[in-house]
């Protein structure tokens, strides 16, 4: 996959600020907004400036209405990482308890995620130990996940794809033209009917690599209510996608 730095200012066609444009192995155009008002299009190697241009300037009241959404939505709050302060995990919110001490510890216990660490006052100390526990988690939910999502699927005969978790600033998950799956870390803080709606989408990608009509005939059939999930975690988390 690579990336131009091609951008065109749309001031001509409503105002809209400028786009970038991302040449990908994709066979149709794609528009991505962002929360942080990037303006995103992925076209196929040697697509025309002129077909851009026009599949932008058709998407520009949705464009401006999308932008205007994200720069009304409230920011996330910062996290403190002191007692009593909830964090989530799938899709229930729980109270952190700190305790000094060793040994240095993570569990999810009792209804509180109870951190013991010789170091608990410090807020960036805390901040870590709890990513660390969030990547291991996610490294052990995820996958079953995924293998759950799969059988479900069994009729389809499609390979079980090789699974990569990271952090992503903007996506839920993508999937290769090789056929591997890579999942946000950030899953694990929601709920599991909305992992498999990331999950199914990107296994319905190995038969469509694509969004076209076919791709979303099965999503239909694989997930029958996927938009009511899809539009869940977009109210949870504006801003992010599945690709």
């Amino acid at each position: 996959m690579t990336t131009e730095g091609l951008h065109a200012d749309l001031d001509a066609v409503g105002g809209l600020p400028r786009y970038t444009v991302r040449y990908t192995r994709r066979r149709s155009l794609g528009l991505y907004v962002y929360r942080d008002q990037r303006v995103e299009v992925r076209v196929p190697p040697g697509c025309p400036r002129s077909e851009i241009e026009a599949f932008v300037a058709a998407r520009a009241d949705w464009i401006r209405r999308k932008l205007k959404e994200f720069g009304a939505a409230p920011r996330p709050a910062v996290k403190s990482y002191r007692s009593g302060e909830l964090h989530p995990v799938l899709g229930e919110h729980y109270p952190l308890l700190l305790f000094p001490g060793l040994p240095r510890e993570v569990r999810l216990v009792a209804g509180a995620l109870r951190v013991r660490d010789p170091r608990v006052a410090e807020p960036a100390r805390v901040k870590a130990l709890l990513q660390a526990w969030y990547r291991r988690e996610a490294g052990r939910v995820l996958p079953e996940r995924l293998a759950a999502c799969h059988a479900r699927l069994a009729h389809w005969r499609l390979p079980l794809p090789r699974l990569s978790i990271r952090a992503m600033r903007s996506r839920w998950g993508s999937c290769s033209a090789r056929g591997d799956v890579c999942l946000n870390l950030e899953l694990i803080k929601y709920p599991v009917a909305l992992i498999d709606y990331v999950i199914v989408h990107e296994l319905c990608h190995l038969r469509e690599f694509n969004h076209s009509p076919r791709f979303y005939a099965l999503m239909d059939e694989a997930l029958p209510d996927w938009s009511a999930r899809k539009a869940e975690l977009n109210r949870l988390a504006r801003g992010m996608m599945v690709d």
